[in-house]
């Protein structure tokens, strides 16, 4: 356990220095007008030629309105803030979200490991040990190690003095729970795959409810440019919750099927060291 803990931690930090430099890049790399900017300079190009069709002594006017103004040059932002304006109050709850996701894939896979789970110079050891006939050191191989399988190795063992059958039942309940402390500590992956779309959808009915509410307030026709920031919150929001879901479900099933296989392993392997014992 305390080396694990010694490498839980730079690998840690390197998985989080990737995950922001890859993120920092993807959204800082991407300057461009927001969609904002580009519905508004649609309208602006729209209104200049229906003026030039109406009066042709208007086109330069028609022409001075299209430009942008300072405020559309402004909004003129990368998306990396367009995103982070679109999320608003969401966007603190998905950077919990994937930082929680990114710590859970990092812990879930060095505790998915065969060399925690069953390292192989403790089960040498144990072995050469048990061929040896010498039972006290072979317990104490197995009882220092923190590994699932030195735990069920020493529960056998210990049990071994009441029969075979007795250490059979206690190495069973040791392996339970051993392997229902790793699925539990799996599953919160699998609720991080199924609250995030969660989040989403919620995201997409505040941004829906913005945009309605515009359009009841509003005397005539709303532009398209005041629906913009609601739909935008909508949809990005629903963008964000499936970019943090599909990995988390895709990563889940991995996991899953990984720990499926040690613990097959697990048994096999622990049958062929103890079944010497078997009268």
């Amino acid at each position: 356990m305390r080396k694990l803990s010694l490498t839980y931690l730079p690998i840690q930090s390197i998985c989080f220095c990737l995950l922001f430099s890859v993120s920092f890049l993807f959204f800082s790399g991407l300057i461009s007008i927001s969609p904002v900017s580009l519905i508004s300079s649609l309208e602006a190009q729209d209104g200049e030629e229906n003026e030039a069709e109406n009066n042709e002594a208007d086109k330069s006017d028609a022409a001075e309105d299209a430009e942008l103004t300072p405020e559309e040059e402004i909004s003129q932002d990368s998306y990396l803030f367009w995103y982070l304006k679109a999320l608003g109050l969401f966007a603190p709850v998905f950077a919990v979200t994937s930082i929680c996701f990114v710590m859970l894939v990092v812990m879930n896979w060095m505790s998915i490991n065969r060399n925690n789970i069953m390292p192989q110079t403790v089960i040498d050891t144990f072995k050469q040990q048990l061929d040896e006939q010498n039972f006290q050191e072979a317990y104490e191989t197995a009882h220092t190690s923190d590994s699932p399988q030195g735990k069920i190795l020493a529960a056998g063992l210990a049990k071994m003095q009441s029969g075979y059958e007795a250490a059979q039942q206690s190495m069973t309940d040791v392996a339970e729970e051993e392997i229902m402390r790793l699925e539990q500590k799996l599953g919160w992956i699998a609720m991080i795959a199924g609250i995030a779309p969660m989040l989403g959808l919620l995201g997409t009915v505040f941004g829906m409810v913005d945009s309605f509410n515009v359009i009841a307030r509003s005397g005539t026709a709303p532009q398209a440019s005041e629906l913009a920031e609601g739909i935008s919150t909508a949809l990005i929001t629903t963008q964000v919750g499936l970019l943090i879901a599909i990995p988390a479900m895709i990563i889940y099933e991995f996991l899953r099927n990984k720990l499926a296989l040690l613990v097959l392993e697990l048994t096999v392997q622990t049958e062929n060291l103890m079944n010497r014992f078997k009268s």
